[in-house]
């Protein structure tokens, strides 16, 4: 992967975790009082759904994170099964990416390493 490359990719990555700062605190965590029953079950549902959106974006943040930090070293672009190198079609695409499309494809199958 040449710098030019992983400059690219570590901009979309700052980018990315940018607008997500941004983003954050945007939606009502809180339930109001109401004296109507599906009023109150609708507001808990919401706030379910806000709950669980805000643990998958912390989760992504988590993902961005380390994939700068591994731009940092030398195992940036390299599937953490088998060793090879990730594809940069991949890395652009999903600059996160831990696995190569093999590796991923098969933990998605639920199979272990694809070496």
């Amino acid at each position: 992967m040449t710098e030019s490359q992983k400059r690219e990719i570590r901009n979309h990555l700052n980018n990315e975790l940018a607008m997500m700062n941004g983003a954050a605190g945007e939606s009502s965590m809180g339930v109001e009082y109401t004296a109507d029953d599906i009023d109150y079950a609708s507001q808990l549902t919401q706030r379910n759904l806000n709950l669980a959106l805000v643990e998958r974006a912390c989760a992504k943040a988590r993902q961005i994170e380390k994939a700068l930090q591994r731009m940092n070293s030398s195992d940036y672009g390299v599937c953490e099964e088998c060793g090879e190198n990730i594809g940069m079609a991949r890395l652009k695409a999903t600059p996160a990416a831990q696995l190569c499309i093999r590796c991923q494809e098969a933990a998605d199958n639920g199979f272990g390493a694809c070496a």
